[in-house]
């Protein structure tokens, strides 16, 4: 009877006994079998490679056959009429702008989605264009980003000052009761135009945080967060049923700093308001008729009517929607680098720093576009590209981030530290809506800062915690057994509050951070830490504030940061610097698949393309997405 060992090959710890091993075959020498096994590694490697290399090959005649078809039926010569009105659509929120975005945009030309910089370049080019007579704009909707109407709204006074005629419509300035922002924006044109039953809602700016403390007492839970120091209340929400004296001083001086904004410029434009404007603010709610008596708006018709009138005024003008004006100034400017090579002239490296700053790495893939987060290490490496490169002569830092991680800031300062000091870059922060707290602190290296007035930035500080559940599950009636090995090993359970030993490590710990960002501001902004401490305590500032407090150094958006750059490097304008987006996307079959992940701008044939790849993109969507737990608990997050 012959012993067979059932356990053979199913298990990972069994261990055949020396007896039991069977020797190789005589017939071959040890130093063939080698020689054999040698070959076929050989060969499977090269078979291996050369799958890879058919397939890679493949994806990239699939993408510049699908590219030329698209050329084919997109890129006709587009010819500008001699005299022209601009007209634009804007609604809610713009994204800002990225190198993808701008790959795209060649390729998409006029379907395009308009970035925030585009609307801005294509406005001041317009306005030095003389075959633009006018500039017509529908607004709709709301939920509009103030720093991004402030940028609009001054290169709408630009091209007014060109001696150019500017017109708005809109069907509401506010319809859902808050139209102070978009009415702000409205009064930089000549006119303002609102469609029949609208209305106008300038009620001034409200802000409502809600308190959760009552509502987690009675189910047992508790918050346990500590702040450095009093302003920092991103979880006072938490731990506190009503707001504190320093949070109701720090948010009362941003909203009314926030609403003087508003209002100053829509005074200073709007004359014949300027004596009634706050009393209207104060009623807050106009009709359509009332709010033509008013002066709040010039006529109250129809947009189509309003272009009629654009019509008989300007004779001989036509219509040209911003997309194919920005189209074709993207496309002639995309030729003029060709032939340049893209090398020439005075090249600046554009780095974003957009979302929650969380360490790692997320690099950016077709199939997780609308993700925003600031990966430290992916930032990080795009400072070093940029500084490592000798045609680069500045580097632009676009930060839009309430802050995160103080680890993964800590890792984006070092390398513009390295940039700035190793390789003498000259380092340029421009903010976006919100650079504040960790957002902050990566600023801290730059040269020079800019902010727009009403961008929330400082609160240097940070908060940290847990949230205990033990009370909830005693009224669950849950038993929590622990096992641990170190006294302080639970302390980031949320089964257990924090036992006094592990509350002195965890403070320890925000006390540290919070001394390094007194340092780091410190160091950038050429205070003593007395005088950052002065202004820090967690406390967040408006642009402007900023500015008086020496946090920031100019007010302005992308366009006056490369209108000083090319003034610094003697180039005529900003429309002549040769930006480079990092990270960049370089890769062919990336763009084409991005380009179906949105769907904009495809040719019919492209759609088809686009919905055989749907179900792969859900699946690649689902899989390469883990649970994420965002929390402040045990990191000292800076919010």
């Amino acid at each position: 009877m012959s012993h067979h060992n059932w356990l053979r090959g199913r298990t990972v710890v069994y261990q055949p006994s020396a007896a039991a091993t069977v020797a190789p075959p005589a017939q071959k020498s040890e130093a063939g079998f080698s020689i054999l096994a040698f070959f076929k590694s050989i060969l499977r490697t090269m078979w291996g490679f050369i799958k890879g290399l058919a397939l890679f090959i493949g994806l990239v005649f699939i993408f510049f056959f699908a590219l030329t078809l698209m050329f084919a039926e997109q890129q006709r010569p587009v010819a500008l009429p001699s005299q022209m009105v601009l007209t634009l659509k804007i609604k809610g929120e713009l994204p800002e702008t990225s190198g993808a975005s701008q790959m795209l945009a060649l390729i998409q030309r006029d379907k395009a989605i308009m970035t925030l910089e585009d609307i801005v370049d294509t406005i001041d080019r317009a306005s030095k264009d003389d075959r633009v007579k006018v500039l017509a704009v529908k607004a709709s909707g709301g939920g509009y980003n103030l720093t991004q109407l402030q940028s609009i709204r001054e290169a709408v006074l630009r091209f007014k000052a060109s001696g150019k005629k500017s017109v708005i419509f809109s069907e509401s300035y506010g319809e859902g009761g808050y139209g102070l922002g978009i009415y702000y924006l409205a009064t930089a044109f000549d006119e303002i135009w609102m469609q029949p039953v609208g209305s106008v809602a300038v009620g001034g700016v409200n802000m409502q945080i809600p308190f959760f403390k009552d509502l987690m007492d009675e189910y047992g839970v508790k918050a346990q967060f500590f702040q450095r120091k009093e302003y920092k209340n991103a979880m006072e929400h938490l731990t506190s049923d009503k707001m504190s004296a320093a949070s109701r001083e720090s948010v009362q001086s941003l909203v009314s700093d926030l609403a003087t904004q508003l209002v100053e410029p829509i005074k200073a434009s709007r004359k014949k308001l300027s004596g009634s404007f706050d009393s209207l603010l104060n009623e807050g709610f106009f009709t359509d008729k009332a709010a033509l008596e008013a002066g709040l708006v010039d006529k109250l018709s129809y947009e189509d009517m309003m272009l009629d009138a654009i019509k008989k005024r300007f004779v001989g003008v036509e219509f040209v929607s911003f997309e194919s004006y920005s189209s074709v100034l993207r496309q002639k400017q995309f030729e003029a680098a060709m032939l340049k090579n893209n090398k020439q002239g005075v090249v600046i490296a554009v780095i974003p720093v957009e979302g929650m700053i969380v360490s790692g790495s997320a690099k950016s893939s077709p199939f997780g576009m609308n993700d925003k987060v600031a990966a430290a290490d992916d930032i990080a490496a795009s400072i070093e590209e940029a500084a490592r490169n000798n045609s680069v002569q500045a580097i632009v830092l676009r930060v839009n981030s309430p802050g995160g991680s103080p680890t993964a800031s800590e890792t984006i300062h070092r390398s513009l530290m390295w940039a700035k000091t190793v390789k003498q870059k000259p380092i340029i922060v421009s903010m976006g809506a919100m650079a504040a707290s960790g957002g902050y602190w990566v600023s801290t290296p730059a040269d020079r800062i800019y902010a727009m007035d009403s961008t929330l930035t400082g609160s240097i500080g940070v908060v940290g915690g847990k949230l205990n559940l033990q009370g909830m599950w005693n009224k669950l009636n849950i038993n929590w057994e622990t096992v641990k090995y170190g006294d302080n090993s639970g302390m980031m359970s949320m089964n257990d509050p924090f036992t006094a030993s592990e509350q002195k490590q965890f403070e320890a710990s925000l006390d540290n951070i919070y001394d390094y960002f007194i340092t780091r501001v410190a160091e950038g902004r050429h205070l003593t830490p007395e005088q950052v401490e002065a202004v820090a305590k967690g406390r967040a500032y408006t642009g402007r504030q900023a500015l008086k407090l020496g946090l920031v150094d100019e007010i302005g958006g992308m366009d006056k940061v490369l209108d000083d750059l090319a003034r610094a490097n003697k180039v005529k304008s900003r429309h002549d610097l040769n930006l480079i987006y990092l990270p960049r996307t370089n890769d062919p079959v990336e763009l084409f698949l991005m380009m179906l992940s949105e769907e904009v701008g495809l040719t019919p044939m492209l759609q088809k393309v686009s919905s055989t790849f749907q179900p792969l993109m859900a699946v690649q969507r689902l899989s390469g997405r883990g649970a994420v737990f965002d929390s402040t608990v045990g990191n000292g997050r800076i919010q």
